[in-house]
């Protein structure tokens, strides 16, 4: 990830929330000097074994704990369930305990945005 790059990282069952993620990348990109960079997560099994390709058929590559660690700044997207946010993005952040124990993600902005 290069230094000016902002991290849109998102979940996105039926599409709604994958738009709102592309155009807030499109703002960013419209900023001089600062790119986006769209992440998604891969859904969650709720069998004890691997369901998702290592590479999403089609889309922004899924997301790797260093993509955090990495930006400038954080884009959070889901839709919600049942009042939080998607199971499979809250798995992905549960599992960066490292890098918020580390403060790697210390004085970065962000922001959340979501559809129901």
């Amino acid at each position: 990830m290069g230094s000016s790059e902002i991290l849109v990282l998102y979940y996105s069952r039926h599409g709604a929330t994958e738009a709102l993620a592309r155009f807030i990348g499109q703002g960013i990109e419209s900023v001089a000097g600062v790119s986006a960079r769209l992440r998604t997560v891969p859904a969650v099994s709720t069998v004890c074994e691997a369901s998702e390709p290592p590479v999403p058929k089609n889309g922004p590559p899924y997301v790797e704990y260093s993509d955090l660690e990495e930006c400038i700044g954080l884009a959070l997207g889901s839709p919600t369930r049942f009042g939080n946010m998607a199971a499979p993005l809250k798995f992905f952040l549960d599992g960066s305990s490292s890098q918020w124990l580390s403060g790697a993600l210390q004085g970065k902005p962000a922001c959340v945005f979501t559809s129901t």
